[in-house]
Order: structure tokens, then sequence, then C-alpha cells
């Protein structure tokens, strides 16, 4: 069977690492049927980069935003993707895949994603992502069936049914959750690379970014004792330790933090923290 893909990338200033993404895309053996680039208020030029490679390739669909102010990870990606989405009008997609700007992969990519779905059960898959670093590339260390936000595939039945993306920090993990609770699969094949030229939250520095990474386990009910196991596992990783302090004062202020948006489905959060507290008792695996 053969899927229609269609291909959501939310862009912001990301001139650098267009010319990779394009190329990785443009040159799949099985492209998508339609690719809306969200620009999202960029100043750097990545627009003229787009539209050049568009008269060429008909299937990219560039979709201008206006500035929104400040660079927002969660919420503000989750409301690009939206825009993106609605783009896409009544199109009778079987696979969307929001897919990040900054990335690069092999040319047989995405049929070897999509091959994940002739298994009906699998609601949402994709690759391994490797951090690019001066030294070299490295894992970016997640469970198999940890879907990385970066690059993600979701079956359209699987989408539906839990709502689409959560306008809160933490999209890319709820997501999944919610996925697995309505008893789909959800995979990351450590056999399809996928390089991440920079590290999620980076553009707000290194410590500030695991911040982000607390207030997005905090805003989906996250269970305290796996907060806290999940900020030491984080501290063994660059920036030593301080990174690891970082999430962790991300969580706990944003559990004070009256603000923060976050999941408000008590069922959904019950949900969370049984599966979290059954990963800390067996070893990081899913519950039968």
């Amino acid at each position: 069977m053969k899927h229609r893909l269609v291909v959501i990338t939310p862009c912001r200033d990301e001139s650098a690492y267009l010319p990779a993404i394009l190329r990785s895309i443009t040159f799949q053996t099985s492209p998508p049927h339609r690719w809306i680039i969200v620009d999202d208020g960029s100043k750097d030029g990545s627009a003229e980069i787009i539209s050049r490679w568009m008269q060429e390739y008909p299937w990219i669909e560039l979709l201008n935003r206006d500035n929104r102010g400040p660079r927002q990870l969660g919420p503000g990606v989750v409301a690009a993707f939206r825009d993106g989405l609605r783009h896409l009008g009544k199109d009778p997609f079987d696979i969307v895949a929001k897919v990040d700007a900054d990335l690069e992969f092999a040319p047989d990519t995405f049929s070897r994603i999509l091959a994940h779905f002739q298994n009906p059960t699998v609601g949402m898959a994709s690759g391994t992502t490797y951090l690019k670093t001066k030294g070299g590339l490295v894992s970016e260390r997640h469970a198999p069936y940890f879907v990385p936000g970066q690059a993600k595939f979701y079956r359209r039945a699987c989408f539906e049914q839990i709502g689409g993306l959560r306008s809160v920090y933490g999209w890319d993990i709820i997501d999944q959750i919610d996925a697995r609770r309505h008893g789909w699969v959800t995979l990351r094949d450590p056999d399809i690379p996928i390089i991440h030229h920079r590290l999620q939250g980076s553009t707000f520095g290194p410590v500030k970014g695991r911040v982000i990474w607390g207030w997005g386990a905090s805003a989906i009910g996250s269970h305290p004792l796996f907060a806290v196991c999940r900020g030491l596992y984080r501290m063994v990783e660059r920036p030593w330790f301080i990174g690891g302090l970082a999430f962790l004062w991300g969580y706990f202020s944003g559990c004070l933090d009256r603000k923060l948006e976050r999941v408000r489905d008590p069922e959904l959060i019950r949900y969370v923290r049984r599966e979290q507290v059954h990963r800390l008792l067996h070893g990081n695996r899913l519950p039968d």
C-alpha cells in the first residue's frame, strides 16, 4: 500500500540549515505529495531560499506568517504547524509528518519510515536522531518507543484520535503517550539515522534550553520521581551536570507557575504517571 504523505516544516531564521533539508527532502526516493514550509516571520532570507527551490519542485509550498515576536518553542512551533495543517485544507493524506528545518538524512529515509506503517497498529514512527557536533555525531538518547519531535510521522487516524498537537511545552511527549493510551504503537527505528544540526532549544542557550525541557515535563503532568530521574539522566550530557540541574529547575518552577499552559485532562495525566512509574520499575519498558 502506498501512503499519501504530506510534510509540514515550521521555519524561523533557518537559512544556514535550509539547503541541507531542501536537498534531503527533494532527493527522497519517496518524496511527499505536498511539503508545506511555514515561514514564521524569518528575517534572514529563509523565504527567498525556499522560493527558489519551489520553481523546480511544485509540490513545495511556502506559507508566510507574520512575525509573532520572540522565538518560542512548544506553543510557538505548534501554532506554526497548525497553520500548515489548515493550509492543507481537505487534502486526503494518509500520513502527516512534522519535520524540522535543521535536519539532514539519506534519500531512502522517508520510504523506510513509511514502511513501518504497513503495520496497521503503528500510529507514529521516525528514525533515530544524531546531534552533529564538532566531535562527530552523537546519539540523542531516547527509548525505542520515543518518536523524536524533530521528525515525526503520524498516521491520520492516530493523529485525529489524539486531537492533533497540544499547544504546550512537551507537546512532542504528550502526543505519543496519548497515542499509546489509545492502543497505538509508537516507534523509533534505530537503523534510520537522522542528523540534527542543532540541539533542541539550543537557540536559547544550552542552559535555558534544558529549563524549557523541564517546563515541558511539568506541563504534561510528569510524576515528580520520574522528573528527578530524568534530570539525573541528563546530567551526563553536555552541558555536563548543569544541564540536568537546569531541567530540574524548569520542572519544579513550572509546577509552581500558574501561567504555564499545561495539559488539563486528568485521565491523561493519570495515564502519563502510571506509564512513567512502570518505566522506572521495569527498566524503562512500557506496560504490556
